[in-house]
């Protein structure tokens, strides 16, 4: 739990903060109480845009609220694209912190650090607003680095979330369109990634997943971790020399072929999305190295994003629409996705995706970029108010990372042709025998589960009858179309009931052990079992006819 005492000396800097930028009107609105000398702002306010003063302030008051503006810059379909730009050049930059490195290594893990490393160099080599990272070598001689926790940053960040849950409630009714944002699902989302970006541990863990998912695999290269000198705190893990992956002059210096590298990192980031559902949610330039042997190798496993089977069931739906070009199933699977959508016109919104496939179709390969299609899929999402799960957002930002590192590094890459065998791949395991029969399998273990439920719903429905608390929910529609309904309503509830009558009254048959028998069962009992299956069958079908014509 955070102290409220400090909660109280956050709110009032933040008041300060934010006066000093010019949001009075933000401030009124605020629960807090703050010195009224705390609402003069030094910056003259018609000089600069109210996106820029967002940005400044963001910058101002910390860690937490640049790292909340850096994630809502991936909302680009969400927020005005002036914000966007101003929040993409927010910078976590803070200087190290100084500690005793030996003594706080010896306190959190317990160990004796002489006993493990020859060497810790005292200086961090890199610094960041939740750790900071130095050389250390170890007994036998292996060079690693440590990730260091800054000491108070857990406080400090729980803090912050609370003040910004409050501050997006209080924007959300101060502003229609920071309510149509979705503002505090954005910072709900965030808060969870947050924490785990945190969590050592939760890294460490990430790093032996997508070490485990790539084993054998001779094109990566994943860092070797050390649990037992590891900790929530403290990350030990293995100390890559390598360089940077948009460092064209060396990569052409050591004569590696450019296309080769550009291929292999789009390959494994699509592999890491599709084949694997667990991929690196930040793969800027920072965060990719080239190793000596043209291995590529990625860093900071804080930020993953992660797909479960629905998620990836869901994610195999799009691919397939969008290569086979049908927007109405495409526009299902976006819906399906979205947490929150006001899709105002259905017709409108198929037909914007239409256009996105006759600009594909229409733009020669050279210039198609994602760029070019997300800009357009932005403002399809802003115009329709959808909100998705973060792993959308992750996976859209880390893709576009990854195709500007290898157009950077190859002019020439269309990245639309790596996806397409990934695709294939997807298909065709869709439609192996395998697949097949666990679908078909599904689909009659639930239809078996719905028709042992019947006895139970029937039962629930007369009771209502009976006490009088049935209610129908119904809309007009012509007397005829309704007759219909009823009609086959109906019928389906007759068949339904002869198929559990006919069923209990061959097992009832079996159980008298009634003559004439075949195969060890009366006669009547295969009767009475058939006829019972037919009218199952029956009923499927009409159920499957009946959602298709829906």
């Amino acid at each position: 739990m955070f102290n409220p005492t400090k909660k109280l000396q956050r709110s009032s800097q933040i008041l300060s903060i934010l006066a000093k930028y010019g949001f009075k009107d933000a401030i009124a609105r605020l629960p807090w109480k703050g010195s009224r000398a705390s609402v003069d702002h030094s910056i003259d306010v018609d000089t600069v845009s109210v996106y820029a003063r967002i940005r400044m302030a963001l910058e101002e008051l910390g860690p937490a609220f640049i790292k909340l503006g850096q994630s809502a810059s991936t909302r680009e379909g969400l927020l005005p694209k002036d914000l966007v730009d101003e929040l993409k050049r927010l910078e976590d930059n803070v200087p190290p912190f100084e500690v005793d490195i030996k003594s706080y290594l010896a306190e959190e893990l317990e160990l004796d650090i002489d006993a493990y490393f020859q060497e810790i160099v005292a200086e961090p080599f890199a610094a960041a607003s939740i750790a900071q990272v130095y050389r250390a070598t170890l007994i036998d001689g292996t060079q690693t680095v440590l990730k260091v926790r800054r000491p108070g940053i857990d406080e400090m960040m729980r803090s912050d979330l609370a003040l910004m849950r409050d501050i997006a409630k209080i924007l959300t009714m101060y502003n229609d369109v920071l309510e149509n944002l979705n503002l505090s699902l954005i910072v709900e989302s965030f808060s969870m990634t947050l924490q785990e970006e945190m969590s050592l541990v939760i890294e460490r863990h990430n790093i032996e997943r997508f070490a485990k998912n790539f084993k054998g695999n001779k094109g990566i290269k994943v860092p070797r971790v050390y649990p037992e000198l590891s900790s929530d705190r403290v990350l030990c893990m293995e100390y890559l020399d390598g360089f940077k992956v948009t460092d064209v002059a060396e990569i052409k210096r050591r004569g590696m072929d450019v296309q080769s590298l550009v291929k292999n990192g789009i390959n494994l980031y699509l592999e890491q999305v599709i084949i694997h559902g667990f991929f690196h949610g930040d793969p800027h330039p920072g965060n990719m190295m080239v190793m000596p042997d043209g291995r590529i190798a990625f860093l900071d496993f804080g930020n993953m994003g992660k797909l479960l089977g629905i998620d990836r069931r869901l994610l195999e739906e799009f691919i397939q629409s969008a290569i086979s070009e049908d927007a109405v199933r495409l526009a299902d699977v976006i819906e399906d996705v979205a947490v929150v959508s006001h899709i105002p016109d259905r017709n409108q919104f198929e037909r914007s995706l239409y256009e996105i496939f006759d600009m594909i179709d229409n733009v020669s390969l050279g210039d198609l970029s994602l760029d070019l299609l997300f800009n357009k899929l932005w403002k399809i999402i802003g115009d329709n108010r959808l909100y998705f799960p973060e792993y959308i957002y992750q996976l859209m930002r880390g893709i576009s990372l990854m195709e500007g590192i290898g157009r950077q590094l190859y002019p020439d890459l269309n990245i639309m042709e790596s996806i397409k065998p990934f695709a294939r791949r997807i298909m065709m395991e869709r439609l192996s025998p395998q697949a097949m029969f666990k679908k078909g399998k599904y689909k009659v273990e639930s239809f078996v589960r719905d028709v042992e439920k019947l006895p139970e719903d029937m039962r629930a429905l007369v009771r209502l009858f009976r006490t009088g608390n049935f209610t129908l929910n119904h809309r007009l529609i012509s007397a005829r179309s309704f007759n219909t309904i009823l009609r086959k309503g109906v019928n389906r509830i007759v068949i339904g009931i002869m198929f559990m009558s006919l069923n209990l009254l061959g097992g009832m048959i079996i159980v008298a052990r009634v003559e004439p028998k075949w195969w060890g069962i009366p006669v009547f009992a295969w009767i009475c079992l058939g006829s019972a299956w037919v009218f199952a069958v029956y009923l499927f079908i009409a159920m499957i006819r009946a959602k298709d014509n829906d």
